[in-house]
């Protein structure tokens, strides 16, 4: 009773246990095995029959049974030992990570991985990191994980909720704690939530790698994709600070007002340290979006690279940072057209004495004084963008200066040499 019992539960796994010739191949290949145990043709009948072909061979069945047993011991005691520290991995990397007295805002930086568990490396400089022995090519890779790749959709699927909840997060945080500070260290700084998103997308890089590097993979970029551009949209682009505008340049009222000196819209100091804020977290975004899309392409297969492009992407963060330094061009290049506009209504044909400076000259050094520093501090760590605006700024006021100039005739001679004076 009990023989029939097992040779059913024998018959039950031969017809679960069915590999596909890949698989055993590959088995065979990295496991060589002369036990006919390992065999892919292996037939529990024929191998009990071999090994007692007559009742007086039974005697011994102790001692055949007992091996038998200890093979599966040992078999058992190998597979909990791989199972245990596959299992150890992500909490030995995070320990490791938590002990280590670096740091870095960028949550692309390279960790210590298992050979199994590659962690991608995406710190921002210019040393080159020093590149690991590639593993031998293990024929088992990829076999098993083909199986769940259909299947795989319900991780993507989750992965597009988790991250739509995370920007509508960051949205409530925004709205609730404000801009950065003026006047700190916040002033100008890259915004955190940029950092969580792209801690966030690493995570995600690095668990569906594990599980498919084909076109779950590609799935996963679609969904980084519009997250990004999300992002961009919601936190970047819908908080720049709003101003009145007509076509190609700022209208204010004021502009309109013949007093010398009259006030116009300016942007707050809070507003041109949010500018100045989104401006270089748009940057970080740039730099990361590119670094993300190389790692992406590492991570994918072979044939699947030429289908991961985040240029629009990038593109995106692109717009974001032009007109951010356009919305600061025009915000002090507004208010220095009421002082323009004073200069040329002046009857400069009536000037009898060469004086000391002219209030609109005044006026415009007066709000370039206030601007620049502000711009220039909380652009400390992008120097490069306050380059630009200062010579987009110039662009734009030299011609503009130059126009008003025109507008100033008829002039006397006195007139004429009060403003060369003021310039």
């Amino acid at each position: 009773m009990m023989e029939e019992e097992e040779l059913e539960f024998v018959e039950e796994l031969e017809a679960v246990l069915q590999l596909t010739p890949d698989v055993q191949l590959a088995i065979e290949q990295v496991f060589p095995s002369q036990d006919p145990l390992d065999r892919a043709d292996f037939n529990a009948v024929e191998y009990i029959n071999t090994l007692f072909p007559t009742e007086q061979s039974l005697a011994n069945i102790d001692e055949v049974v007992n091996k038998i047993r200890l093979k599966i011991r040992r078999l058992d005691d190998s597979i909990r030992t791989v199972v245990r520290g596959q299992t150890n991995v992500g909490q030995d990397g995070r320990q490791k990570k938590l002990e280590s007295p670096l740091a870095s805002t960028n949550p692309f930086l390279e960790d210590e991985p298992a050979p199994e568990m590659e962690e991608l490396a995406m710190e921002k400089g210019d040393v080159e990191q020093p590149k690991k022995p590639k593993a031998p090519d293990n024929p088992f890779h990829g076999i098993v994980s083909k199986c769940f790749e259909p299947h795989l959709y319900v991780y993507i699927e989750s992965q597009d909720k988790n991250l739509g909840e995370l920007i509508d997060r960051f949205v409530a945080d925004f709205k609730a704690q404000g801009p950065p500070k003026p006047n700190t260290d916040e002033g100008g700084a890259v915004l955190p939530s940029c950092a969580d998103l792209f801690v966030y997308y690493k995570k995600c890089m690095v668990q569906c790698s594990q599980l498919s590097t084909g076109e779950p993979m590609i799935a996963l970029t679609t969904i980084f994709q519009k997250y990004l551009r999300e992002y961009a949209w919601k936190i970047l682009s819908g908080n720049l600070p709003k101003t009145t505008s007509s076509g190609g340049g700022l209208t204010i009222s004021s502009l309109l007002k013949e007093k010398e000196g009259s006030e116009v819209a300016k942007f707050t100091l809070e507003e041109l340290c949010l500018l100045c804020s989104i401006l270089s977290t748009a940057e970080y975004c740039l730099a990361t979006t590119q670094q993300l899309e190389e790692k992406l392409k590492e991570k994918v297969d072979i044939s699947l690279t030429e289908r991961i492009n985040l240029t629009g992407e990038m593109d995106t963060f692109s717009t974001v940072i032009s007109s951010s330094i356009q919305l600061l061009v025009q915000d002090l290049d507004a208010a220095c057209d009421p002082a323009l506009t004073a200069m040329s209504k002046m009857q400069w044909q009536n000037v009898e004495h060469v004086g000391d400076q002219s209030p609109y000259v005044t006026s415009v050094i007066l709000h370039i004084k206030q601007n620049v520093p502000i711009i220039r501090d909380n652009l400390a760590s992008t120097r490069k963008y306050f380059t630009q605006f200062c010579i987009k700024f110039a662009n734009s006021f030299i011609p503009k200066f130059i126009t008003h100039l025109f507008k100033c005739k008829p002039i006397s001679m006195v007139g004429a040499e009060q403003v060369r004076r003021n310039w």
